[in-house]
């Protein structure tokens, strides 16, 4: 039976007066593949960055359920319950909650490769070493060897872990980054456009990793590519405008939509 990591209610994200997203509810699943799609500026990658507190290191960013008063220049809240991103049943925007601790459990693989100034070895030891998930040096080498065999890479790169991880081809920083983000044991992997800077073959790679990865992980990933949707993920988000259109199995969502603005955006007839 599949079960729930995130239920998002009523979510509304400002940057300053200008609103990014509005409204949001949807549920995610646990070991499921779940693509977001839409035009650009749509309130996708908004709305990733809502799932491990992204958006809290942008200074003009505002989470939460309210609208814009125009008339008293001021954020007013809505008459029923604020908005709220809840993983396992808990509100991670709560005060308690520390946002560093949560990007150990929610790990991201951003839009173009970004491996650190490092060695291979080094870039995916990074995450185990601040959170002190090694106990020896053994078993440091053991995550960094099993992170990089889940990301498909170690058998490219094992005899070779102090060369510099941009030494790497395009696709194979890509599969670092995945490593580097599993290595500090994450229960959630978040991908924003993880494939817009790869060639076919190294997306194919990249595709077929996360099939592999939805075993162990919960993925969430924002795509432009519709036949990328189609192929990689369970279930399917559309975003128009800041707001969710429609949320359904993803062959469902692509062979009879509900909704006529999905209809018209998978047809090609606008975005």
């Amino acid at each position: 039976m599949t079960s729930v990591k995130f239920s998002v209610n009523q979510l509304t994200v400002y940057y300053a007066i200008k609103m990014g997203m509005q409204n949001v509810s949807m549920d995610i699943n646990d070991r499921q593949i779940t693509a977001l799609i839409g035009a650009s500026g749509c309130g996708k990658s908004t709305f990733l960055r809502c799932l491990n507190r992204m958006n809290d290191l942008i200074h003009v960013a505002k989470v939460s359920r309210c609208t814009w008063d125009e008339a008293n220049k001021a954020f007013v809240p809505t008459a029923d319950a604020t908005g709220a991103v809840l993983m396992d049943g808990d509100d991670i925007y709560a005060p308690t909650v520390d946002a560093v601790e949560l990007r150990q459990k929610v790990g991201m693989v951003f839009q173009k490769p970004n491996p650190f100034p490092k060695s291979i070895y080094d870039n995916v030891a990074y995450g185990p070493r601040i959170h002190g998930l090694a106990g020896t040096q053994d078993e440091l080498d053991q995550i960094v060897e099993e992170s990089l065999t889940k990301a498909g890479l170690w058998t490219e790169v094992n005899d070779r872990l102090k060369q510099p991880g941009t030494s790497l081809s395009g696709g194979q920083q890509q599969r670092l980054c995945i490593a580097r983000a599993i290595a500090a044991g994450p229960e959630v992997v978040l991908m924003d456009e993880p494939c817009s800077a790869l060639d076919p073959i190294a997306t194919g790679i990249i595709e077929e990793l996360m099939g592999e990865l939805k075993k162990d992980y919960t993925i969430v990933i924002v795509t432009h590519s519709m036949s990328q949707a189609r192929r990689v993920s369970d279930r399917t988000s559309f975003f128009h405008l800041g707001e969710l259109v429609e949320m359904n199995d993803t062959e469902q969502l692509f062979d009879n939509p509900e909704n006529d603005q999905t209809k018209g955006f998978i047809s090609g007839r606008f975005g």
